[in-house]
C-alpha cells in the first residue's frame, strides 16, 4: 500500500493477516527533476519506506505521520542550506518600532509605549473636541462654512505627482496650506472663518501644553496642526448642525501636517459647479456615487443641477427619508476626502513619559504608530 502527502510518500507492504506488525521506518532522499525553464534545483525529501507485515487495517498512524514529520523537518534543513535560502529573506523589513524609535528618538514622546499612545491620543481628543465644541457655536457662518473651508483645503489634491525617476508623492490636500492662500479669490468669503479659529488654536495648544506638564513632561507635545483644526472644527460644525452625534461617533484620523506653502491653485471645485462636472472631479479623486452625492448636497450651491437628475433627485429623496444611511454616506465621503494626499505623523501629539508607567504589560501587534482614532462626538452640551 501506498499513501501519499505533498512530496513524501510512504509504502506498507501488505501482508497476511494475523502477523505481528513491528513497524520501522525509513527516509530515502531522492531530488526533484529539474524543470526545463529553472537553472537550479532543491533537493527535497520525497520518499519515505516502511517494513510491515501488517495489514492496511491495522496500519500504525502514528508512524506515518512521524515519517511525515520528518519529511518536513529535512524539507527545511534543505532549504536552510540550499543556494535558494535567500530566496525566503527577499521581502524581510525590519521591525516597525525599531525604525520608528530612529526616527522618532528624539521627538516628545518618542519612547512611550502603545497603550500610552493611545490613551494620550485620547487626552488630546478630548482638549481638543471640548474647546471647539464651546468655540464653534460663537462662529458666524460656522455650518456650512467650515464644512466648505475643509472641503477647500482637501480639494487641492490632485492624485499624485511623478517625481523621476520612478517615484511619485502626494500632491495637495487637508494640509493646512489654506493659510498661505487667503489673497486668492475663491478663499475671500472664508478668510474671517480661518481668522476665527487663530484663538482656538492658542487655547487647544496651551492646554495641550499644561496637561503634558500637569504628567511630568520636561518638553511640550506638537500644537495642533491647522489641517487637523479645520478638519476637526469641520466635524464639529456638521455634528452640531445635525443636532447629535451618529450612532459610533464620527471617525476622524488624527496627525495631519501641515505644508509649508501654498497648494497649487485652480484645482478646487467651485461650489456652483454642476452636477456632471462635480461627478468627474470626486471621481477622479476615488469617491464613489454614494459618498459624493450627500456631501455635495451639504456643500452645493447648485442644487437645481442635483434636482434635474431624475436618479439624483430620487437617491436624494432616500437621504432625506433616511437620516441615518445620509449620516453614514456623508462620513465615509468627507473622511475618504480629507485623508487623500495628507502626510500623517505617527508621533504627533505624544508627550514625554517612561514607557515603564503604564501598569500593565505591554500586549504585542497592539496599538502603535497609524492607528485611525474615533472623533466620538455623542454627547453634546
Amino acid at each position: 500500500m501506498q499513501a501519499t502527502v505533498g512530496c513524501t510518500r510512504l509504502t506498507v507492504p501488505t501482508v497476511t493477516k494475523g502477523t505481528t506488525f513491528a513497524p520501522k521506518v525509513t527516509l530515502a532522499h531522492a531530488s526533484r527533476p529539474k524543470a526545463a525553464s529553472s537553472s537550479r534545483s532543491l533537493a527535497l525529501p520525497v520518499v519515505a519506506k516502511a517494513d510491515s507485515s501488517s495489514s492496511p487495517e491495522d496500519f500504525d498512524r502514528r508512524a506515518f505521520l512521524r515519517a511525515v514529520s520528518m519529511g518536513a523537518i529535512s524539507v527545511a534543513s534543505s532549504l536552510a542550506m540550499s543556494e535558494d535560502a535567500n530566496a525566503l529573506n527577499t521581502y524581510t523589513q525590519p521591525k516597525p518600532f525599531k525604525s520608528d524609535y530612529e526616527k522618532y528618538k528624539d521627538r516628545p514622546g518618542g519612547t512611550v509605549a502603545p497603550m500610552q499612545m493611545a490613551r494620550m491620543r485620547s487626552e488630546f481628543r478630548d482638549v481638543a473636541k471640548g474647546d471647539l465644541m464651546d468655540a464653534v457655536p460663537g462662529i458666524q457662518g460656522a455650518y456650512p462654512g467650515l464644512l466648505k473651508l475643509a472641503f477647500m483645503d482637501a480639494g487641492t489634491f490632485d492624485i499624485w505627482k511623478h517625481v523621476k525617476p520612478n517615484g511619485v508623492e502626494p500632491s495637495g490636500g487637508s494640509n493646512g496650506s489654506l493659510r498661505f492662500e487667503s489673497d486668492r479669490p475663491e478663499m475671500a468669503p472664508y478668510k474671517d472663518l480661518l481668522k476665527a479659529l487663530e484663538p482656538v488654536k492658542v487655547s487647544i495648544d496651551a492646554k495641550w501644553a499644561s496637561l503634558a506638564k500637569s504628567k511630568g513632561s520636561p518638553r511640550a507635545p506638537d500644537p495642533i496642526s491647522w489641517a487637523d483644526l479645520i478638519t476637526m472644527a469641520a466635524v464639529v460644525a456638521t455634528i452640531q448642525k445635525w443636532g447629535a452625534s451618529p450612532e459610533g461617533g464620527f471617525p476622524v484620523r488624527q496627525g495631519r501636517m501641515d505644508a509649508k506653502s501654498s497648494d497649487p491653485s485652480n484645482r478646487t471645485l467651485p461650489f456652483t459647479a454642476d452636477l456632471v462636472t462635480a461627478r468627474k472631479w470626486f471621481s477622479k479623486r476615488g469617491l464613489k456615487e454614494n459618498e459624493m452625492l450627500p456631501l455635495w448636497m451639504e456643500l452645493t450651491e447648485n442644487t437645481a443641477s442635483l434636482r434635474a437628475d431624475s436618479k439624483t433627485a430620487a437617491r436624494m429623496a432616500v437621504y432625506e427619508a433616511d437620516t441615518a444611511l445620509f449620516q453614514k454616506d456623508f462620513m465615509h465621503g468627507f473622511t475618504k476626502l480629507t485623508s487623500l494626499g495628507s502626510s500623517f505623523d505617527a508621533y504627533m501629539y505624544f508627550y514625554d513619559e517612561s514607557p515603564f508607567l503604564s501598569g500593565n504589560p505591554m500586549p504585542t501587534g497592539m496599538g502603535g504608530p497609524g492607528v485611525q482614532d474615533a472623533y466620538d462626538l455623542k454627547t453634546m452640551g
